[in-house]
C-alpha cells in the first residue's frame, strides 16, 4: 500500500472517512464470521482496496478495485492453503512474488497492488487449513475489497461530481458556441464554462504528474476545441462549407455532453459527418478542419471509452469491462521478458528476497519473523537512481512505526475490535502524512500493519525488539538482492538518461507555464525544480561513468544528448531571467491555451517503471507551431512573451534532435 496513499484536499476527507470505515466493517465481519487471520486479511484487502479506490482514474475506480478484490482473494486463498506446509508456502511466496514484480510492467500502482496483495499471502497464519476457514478467509477478503467499491460507487468523490458536471457544462457550452459561430463568426465563446473546469481540474504540479494522460486531456481538451473553433469560424466567410463543419461539431459536441442511452452511437455517426464535412471546405482551411475532427475523435473516447480511429493516447482505456485490459497487461508483461529487462530483474529480486525471508520465518523460528518477507515487499522496488537511499529510508520509516505502534501495544495489549480502531487510525494517520515523503508514509503504514495483524489476535509472542531485528533482516535481505542482481549497465545508463530527460522538461514546464499562470512562490518553485534537475545530472553521470561499454556509437551518442540538454538548461535559464513578475493581463486566450498545450505534450504522459521516459516528437513540433500562430497576435509591448516563443523553438529543436 506504500506509495499508494497521496496528498488529501479538504473535499477529499469524506471519501478518506468512508474508506476507514470500510476497513471497519471488514474486520468487524472477520472477527464475526472467520477463523484464525481472516479478520487481518479481510481488513488488509479493505486497506488496499480503499488506498485504489482515492486514486484519479479516467474510467472511475469500479472496475479496477473489483478487479483486485479477486487478486486479493486469491493471494488469501493460497496463503491460508499452503502457510502450515513450510515448503510449499516458500513456493507459494516466491512465485507470487514474482508475477506481483512482473505486473509493474503495466504501471506502478499494479506493481504496489500486487506486493500489497503479497502482503496478505506472507502474513498468513501457520494453521492447518480446511475447506470452511479457506473459503471464508478468501471470501472476507473479496468482501472486503467490493465493500470499498460499493461505498465510492455509492458515494463518489466531491471533486468527481463536481468535474463530471463541469465537464458536461463545458462540452454543452462549446456546442452552443459552435452553432453561434456557425452562423455569425464575429461572437466570442462563452469563457465561463471553461473556467468553472480549469478551476474543477486545478491541482499542484506533483499532483499533476501523476495523472495518467488521459485524466489530464479532460480538463485541456475543452479548451483546446475552442480555439480551434474560434480560428475555424474567423476563416467561413471566404469558405461557407467552414460552417458545416461547424454545424456538424456542435451536433457531437451537444452528445458528448448528454448521457442519454443512444450517445454513444450518435458520437460515432456524428464524428464521420464531421470528417465528411471536412473535405468540402478550402485547400487552406483542411488543416484545422482535420485539427477539429481529431479532437472530436478524441473527445468521443475519452467520454464513451470506445476506441475511435486515429485516437492514440486514449486507445487503452476502453470501458468494455476488466476482461478487455487483460490482453493489454499480458503484451505490456511479454514484452519484459527478456535478461536485460529491469523489470524481469525486480521480479528475480523480489521473488529472490521473498522466498528467502519466508524461510528464514518458517525453518529457523524468528519471532514476527513474517516481518522479513513483509518489509521485503515494502521497501523493493524497481531500480531507480535513488534506490539505496529509499530502500534504507523505507526501511528506517517501517522501524519508526514498529516501535510507535510496538509501545501502544505494550501498554495496552489491543487484539480484535480494538487492534481494528488503532488500526484504522494508522491508516487515517498514513493519508494525512503521505504529502510529507515516503519515509513518514512507511511508518505510519508499518504501525498499521502491526494493528491490522493483531485484529485477529494471531501474534507471536515476542517483544518489539524481534520486530524490529526481523525488520533489519529484511531491509537487509532487500539491499542484497539489489548487490547481487543489478540491473544491466546500459539499461541503467538508459534509465537515468530517462530520469534525466523528465526532470529537465519538469524545470522547462515549470518556467514556461509561469509565463502565462504565474506561480505562487517562483523562486521557490524554480529552485526545487533546479534542484531535481541537478540530482538527475549527478545520477545520469555516475550510471555514465560505471557502464562498461566503451563504444564509439555510446560515446557519441553521450556527447549529442550532454549537448542537447545543456542547450535546454541555458534556455530556460534565459526564460528564467526574463520571467515577468505576473503574467501580462493583455495575453490573448489563444496564446494562454497554446502555450498550456505545449505544457502539456512536453510533460508527456507518466510512464511504466521499466520503460525510459520518452517525449512524443510530433506532438511537440504541433504544439510549438500553434504557439508560433498565436504568437503573430502579440503586441509590441510583449517582450517577454516574445522571447518565450523564441526559447520554446530552441527548446523543441534540442528535445526533438534527442528523439531523432
Amino acid at each position: 500500500m506504500n506509495g499508494l496513499a497521496k496528498r488529501l484536499t479538504t473535499p477529499d476527507l469524506g471519501a478518506v472517512g468512508r474508506s476507514l470505515v470500510g476497513v471497519m466493517l471488514a474486520a468487524v465481519a472477520g472477527l464475526q464470521w472467520g477463523s484464525a487471520g481472516a479478520a487481518t486479511a479481510a481488513a488488509g484487502a479493505a486497506a488496499i482496496a480503499g488506498a485504489t479506490a482515492l486514486q484519479d482514474s479516467p474510467r472511475g475506480p469500479l472496475v479496477l478495485v473489483g478487479a483486485i478484490s479477486v487478486q486479493m482473494a486469491a493471494a488469501v486463498l493460497i496463503g491460508t492453503s499452503t502457510s502450515s506446509y513450510g515448503v510449499l508456502f516458500v513456493l507459494a511466496a516466491t512465485v507470487w512474488s514474482f508475477i506481483a514484480g512482473m505486473q509493474w510492467a503495466v504501471s506502478t500502482n499494479a506493481g504496489l497492488i500486487a506486493a500489497a496483495s503479497g502482503a496478505l499471502l506472507v502474513t498468513a497464519p501457520p494453521v492447518a487449513p480446511t475447506l470452511s476457514s479457506v473459503g471464508t478467509a478468501a471470501l472476507l477478503a473479496l468482501g472486503g475489497g467490493l465493500v470499498q467499491a460499493v461505498l465510492i460507487g455509492l458515494w463518489p468523490r466531491r471533486r468527481w461530481r463536481l468535474q463530471r458536471d463541469a465537464l458536461t457544462r463545458a462540452y454543452r457550452a462549446l456546442g452552443v458556441d459552435a452553432r453561434r459561430l456557425a452562423s455569425d463568426p464575429t461572437v466570442g465563446l462563452d469563457p465561463a464554462p471553461l473556467l468553472w473546469l480549469r478551476d474543477t481540474f486545478t491541482m499542484s504540479d506533483s499532483q499533476a504528474k501523476r495523472r495518467p494522460l488521459a485524466y489530464r486531456a479532460w480538463y485541456g481538451l475543452p479548451q483546446r476545441i475552442s480555439v480551434t473553433l474560434t480560428a475555424l469560424a474567423g476563416r467561413s466567410s471566404d469558405d461557407p462549407a467552414v460552417a458545416d463543419v461547424l454545424r456538424a461539431a456542435a451536433a457531437v459536441l451537444d452528445v458528448v455532453a448528454s448521457r442519454s442511452r443512444t450517445a454513444k452511437r450518435d458520437a460515432t455517426l456524428g464524428v464521420l459527418q464531421v470528417e465528411a464535412a471536412t473535405y468540402r471546405v478550402a485547400v487552406a482551411n483542411v488543416a484545422l478542419a482535420h485539427r477539429l475532427s481529431h479532437q472530436l475523435r478524441e473527445a468521443v473516447a475519452l467520454r464513451f471509452g470506445e476506441l475511435t480511429p486515429d485516437v492514440d493516447h486514449v486507445t487503452r482505456l476502453g470501458r468494455r469491462g476488466g476482461l478487455s485490459a487483460m490482453p493489454i497487461a499480458a503484451a505490456a508483461i511479454r514484452s519484459h521478458l527478456a535478461w536485460g529487462s529491469p523489470i524481469l530483474r525486480h521480479a528475480f529480486r523480489l521473488s529472490a528476497g521473498v522466498g528467502a525471508g519466508v524461510a528464514v520465518e518458517r525453518f529457523a523460528d524468528v519471532p514476527y519473523g513474517y516481518w522479513i518477507p513483509l518489509t521485503v515487499l515494502m521497501v523493493l522496488r524497481p531500480e531507480t537512481a535513488h534506490t539505496y537511499t529509499r530502500c534504507v529510508g523505507r526501511v528506517a520509516g517501517n522501524a519508526g512505526g514498529i516501535v510507535a505502534a510496538s509501545v501502544v501495544t505494550i501498554i495496552w495489549h489491543p487484539t480484535g475490535l480494538a487492534a481494528a480502531v488503532l488500526a484504522v487510525v494508522a491508516l487515517g494517520i498514513a493519508y494525512a502524512v503521505s504529502g510529507f515523503g515516503y519515509v513518514a508514509t512507511s511508518a505510519a503504514l508499518a504501525a498499521a500493519v502491526v494493528f491490522v495483524i493483531d485484529v485477529s489476535n494471531a501474534a507471536d509472542a515476542g517483544t518489539m525488539a524481534d520486530r524490529l531485528i526481523a525488520t533489519l533482516i529484511g531491509g537487509a535481505l532487500a539491499v542484497l538482492v539489489h548487490v547481487l542482481l543489478p540491473d544491466d549497465s546500459l539499461v541503467r545508463l538508459r534509465q537515468r538518461a530517462g530520469e534525466l530527460l523528465k526532470t529537465e522538461i519538469d524545470y522547462a514546464a515549470t518556467v514556461i507555464k509561469a509565463f502565462v499562470h504565474g506561480l505562487d512562490h517562483p523562486a521557490e518553485a524554480l529552485a526545487a525544480a533546479w534542484e531535481h534537475a541537478f540530482r538527475a545530472r549527478a545520477a545520469f553521470e555516475a550510471a555514465a561513468g560505471a557502464t562498461t561499454s566503451d563504444s564509439g556509437d555510446l560515446r557519441r551518442w553521450l556527447k549529442s544528448y550532454r549537448t542537447a540538454l545543456n542547450a535546454i538548461t541555458t534556455s530556460c535559464a534565459t526564460l528564467e531571467s526574463s520571467l515577468p513578475a505576473q503574467p501580462p493581463a493583455t495575453l490573448h486566450t489563444d496564446f494562454v491555451v497554446a502555450v498550456d498545450e505545449y505544457a502539456e505534450a512536453l510533460s508527456g504522459a507518466p510512464t511504466a517503471p521499466g520503460a525510459p521516459w520518452r517525449i512524443d516528437g510530433d506532438r511537440l513540433a504541433a504544439a510549438e507551431q500553434r504557439i508560433r500562430e498565436a504568437g503573430r497576435k502579440l503586441g509590441p509591448d510583449d517582450t517577454s512573451s516574445r522571447v518565450l516563443v523564441a526559447e520554446i523553438g530552441d527548446i523543441t529543436r534540442s528535445l526533438v534532435g534527442i528523439t531523432d
